[in-house]
C-alpha cells in the first residue's frame, strides 16, 4: 500500500522536553520513585536503609 502524497514518517512516541504537571501529580510521581527505590533496596539487602540510619544516628 502506497503512502499518500506529502505524508512523512513521524515518531509518535517522542517525549516533549518538558512536562507540565500539577503539584499533586509531581508529588505522586516522586513518592512512587521513592517507594520503588526502597523496595529495590530491601530486595538487595537494605544497603541504602543502613546508610540512612547511620547518617541519622550521626547527625
Amino acid at each position: 500500500m502506497a503512502r499518500t502524497k506529502g505524508s512523512k514518517n513521524k515518531n509518535s512516541a517522542e517525549m516533549p522536553m518538558y512536562t507540565s504537571l500539577p503539584t499533586e501529580e509531581k508529588l505522586f510521581v516522586l513518592a512512587n520513585l521513592i517507594v520503588d527505590r526502597i523496595v529495590e533496596d530491601q530486595q538487595t539487602g537494605g544497603k541504602l536503609l543502613r546508610q540512612l540510619v547511620e547518617q541519622g544516628n550521626a547527625g
